[in-house]
């Protein structure tokens, strides 16, 4: 008797955890779908855009000094 008792316990238990675990995952679900819907790559950059790597700058020119000097890359010199 306390064996059956044990048995439809546990069966009873373990239906009860699947049943909490689906329904946060319904949750999660909703919530990531409920998110912004993200922006397209390619959107076009503004006029003046200007991309400020000291690397991707002709080397030796004013923009790439002060760029050097912003990125801290001039190891103490100056121009």
């Amino acid at each position: 008797m306390k064996v059956s008792l044990l048995v439809v316990l546990s069966v009873l238990l373990s239906g009860a955890v699947v049943a909490e675990a689906a329904a946060s995952d319904k949750k999660r679900k909703a919530q990531k779908d409920a998110s912004a819907p993200p922006v397209a790559a390619s959107q076009p950059r503004p006029d003046r855009y200007r991309e400020l790597l000291a690397d991707k700058m002709p080397v030796g020119s004013t923009d790439w000094w002060e760029q050097m000097r912003r990125e801290g890359r001039l190891g103490g010199e100056t121009p």
